[in-house]
């Protein structure tokens, strides 16, 4: 893949990881231990999407430096 696909891939998957993040957090706070629900889903949902998404913008982070390593 072209680096500039991977830069782009991973600095959207960082915003949408964060954005997931604070999703998450903002409702755990708003009702206490059982947090609100949002579209049916709860707040440990968001926070491990947020995982997932982190972990993927780092390793297409990686894969960006090393194809720019390569030529």
């Amino acid at each position: 893949m072209c680096r500039a696909v991977l830069k782009a891939l991973g600095y959207f998957l960082g915003a949408v990881g964060g954005i997931s993040l604070v999703m998450g957090v903002v409702l755990r706070l708003a009702k206490g231990a059982g947090g609100a629900i949002m579209f049916n889903i709860i707040p440990v949902s968001y926070v491990k999407f947020a995982e997932a998404c982190f972990l993927f913008a780092i390793a297409l982070g990686i894969a960006a430096v090393l194809q720019g390593k390569k030529k």
